[in-house]
């Protein structure tokens, strides 16, 4: 499952690949080691807490505005450094995979 939350006008830097925008759900681990750019790393566990379905990567703290040339930005560099580390894969590889 890929879940993206982003502004309707947010261009992702990869056309074929999905855009961070103001969040973006991958069904994998990733850490903040990983993300520097991103302003929070949320792992999303199981209700037992054993499990990890994924990982919530947050561009920015506040509300993603398109003004803000630095919200842009950041979710630019996130996306790639997810690709530069081959974190991020295509659209169609998760219809394949997820």
């Amino acid at each position: 499952m890929l879940v993206q939350i982003a502004h309707a006008e947010y261009d992702s830097v990869f056309p074929d690949r999905p855009g961070a925008g103001w969040m973006l759900y991958l069904p994998f681990k990733i850490d903040s080691q990983q993300v520097p750019e991103a302003a929070q790393i949320i792992t999303i566990m199981d209700d037992a807490g054993k499990k990890q379905f994924g990982t919530l990567i947050v561009t920015v703290e506040e509300t993603f505005d398109m003004e803000n040339e630095e919200h842009v930005k950041r979710a630019n560099a996130i996306e790639t450094r997810l690709v530069d580390q081959d974190l991020l894969p295509t659209n169609a590889e998760f219809v394949e995979k997820f």
